[in-house]
């Protein structure tokens, strides 16, 4: 069984900021609403592996793992699944001056989808729109900050 979605947003801020931001497991849980944890332990590359704790359910781990990475465009990963997998791809596209735009690619794959579709499914897509808006918001800090720095130092920005 499958079952895929795609969700979309167009984000402020820089493309650069953006991918810093999502590109760093080990501070999602910083900024992310829906996560009460993640993390991994090495470079965020092909092959890294990581982790999330979904928020509302205690001491769950899901792994996950990097499976595709083109800087500045685009990542894949896949987290298994009882009977199956997930796979999420996000794209990143330039939308203009201080503007990106985000896609993310959900697919579902196995005998767990009736399960994900009845209790999940919904509030998955949901929360998707609120990281979009928190991930804009936390690199716009981030960017910020970097300024911030820059200029008390008086190195470049």
């Amino acid at each position: 069984m499958l079952l895929s979605f795609t969700e979309s947003a167009t984000l402020d801020g820089d493309l650069t900021s953006i991918w810093q931001t999502i590109t760093d497991p080990a501070h999602w849980a910083d900024w992310d609403p829906h996560l009460d944890g993640a993390g991994m332990d090495e470079p965020f590359q092909v092959g890294a592996e990581g982790w999330t704790n979904p928020r509302n359910v205690p001491g769950k781990r899901g792994p996950f793992k990097v499976v595709a990475v083109d800087p500045l465009r685009s990542y894949e990963t896949e987290s298994a699944m009882p009977l199956g997998k997930m796979c999420i791809v996000n794209r990143f596209e330039e939308a203009g001056p201080g503007r990106v735009r985000i896609i993310r690619e959900v697919a579902l794959h196995g005998g767990f989808v009736p399960v994900f579709k009845l209790f999940w499914y919904k509030s998955m897509r949901a929360d998707i729109a609120l990281t979009f808006a928190a991930l804009e918001k936390e690199a716009a800090r981030r960017h910020a900050a970097a300024g911030e720095r820059a200029e008390t130092t008086g190195g470049p920005r």
